[in-house]
């Protein structure tokens, strides 16, 4: 997660509902006070929030803002038909932004700057929506991605009839369906359709998988446990296990755990504990 910086949420639109997300580094303006933002000024990042009738009302602001890459999001009500999104724009003299975000949902905009608020912007989910055989997914960077059910394993699972049935989680950590019990993060999204993100998470999994081996390894060494003494394991499973070659599941963990003494909990912690001091391999 990226180091969360000053927000400024400049709320325009009196129609928005419910409460605006508050929190540190965040102030909130008023619809009066936009005439009086300068934007040039310090370093803060700018949320506006408006309706698709007041665009106009905003329009210098957002022109100002974004014109010195300050305009993190464009939030726009949809207070009108969707037949006349375009023309409010164009009324104020404005071009849809890569970072305009129109809803209907007032649980999209905060979760948006909630994940601001956090630095987690680029991992957590603002909107998503299905089409076709396609899912569609915006995180809260407002970057766009676009997967087909069938190239992910966990969606390919979900029947057509129940592909729209998803609920997005509070803070956007993921999509769950609860007819089929299937939960989907971007970071899986991504992983089927960016080539460069899977291999550099495929990089940092194996990196990890290698410091919990020998993690697995220093904790049964100082036990004095030799490789032959895990039952229900074999040596050679171990030594995988050690070398960072395969992720044990939690059935091997708990053989793992038991021939330590120790509940699968208590063990997880100890290797955490390790992990944290071993050196550079």
């Amino acid at each position: 997660m990226s180091a969360a910086r000053e927000l400024t949420i400049v709320m325009a639109d009196p129609g928005f509902e419910g409460p605006v997300p508050s929190g540190p580094k965040t102030s909130v303006l008023p619809l009066e006070a936009v005439e009086s933002i300068d934007v040039k000024r310090g370093k803060s990042y700018y949320f506006v929030f408006t309706s698709a009738s007041g665009l106009e009302l905003v329009a210098q602001l957002v022109h100002a803002a974004n014109s010195v890459h300050r305009l993190r999001a464009l939030f726009v009500r949809a207070d009108v038909e969707c037949t006349w999104f375009i023309p409010m724009f164009e009324r104020a003299n404005l071009r849809t932004l890569r970072n305009t975000l129109v809803h209907t949902d007032p649980a999209v905009p905060r979760r948006v700057i909630n994940a601001w608020q956090m630095g987690a912007q680029n991992q957590l989910i603002a909107d998503a929506t299905v089409s076709d055989d396609r899912l569609f997914v915006r995180n809260c960077a407002l970057d766009s991605f676009e997967v087909s059910f069938g190239d992910v394993p966990a969606l390919a699972r979900i029947p057509e009839s129940e592909r729209t049935g998803f609920v997005i989680d509070a803070d956007g950590s993921y999509l769950y369906w609860d007819a089929s019990d299937t939960h989907v993060g971007l970071e899986i999204i991504r992983f089927a359709i960016d080539p460069a993100f899977r291999e550099t998470t495929l990089l940092s999994k194996l990196a990890f998988d290698r410091r919990f081996g020998r993690a697995v390894r220093a904790i049964r060494e100082e036990t004095g446990l030799r490789q032959t003494d895990i039952s229900g394991l074999s040596p050679r499973q171990v030594s995988r296990i050690e070398a960072g070659s395969v992720t044990p599941r939690h059935e091997t963990l708990r053989k793992i755990a038991a021939a330590h003494s120790l509940t699968v909990s208590d063990y997880l912690d100890s290797v955490a504990e390790h992990i944290a001091v071993l050196p550079p391999a």
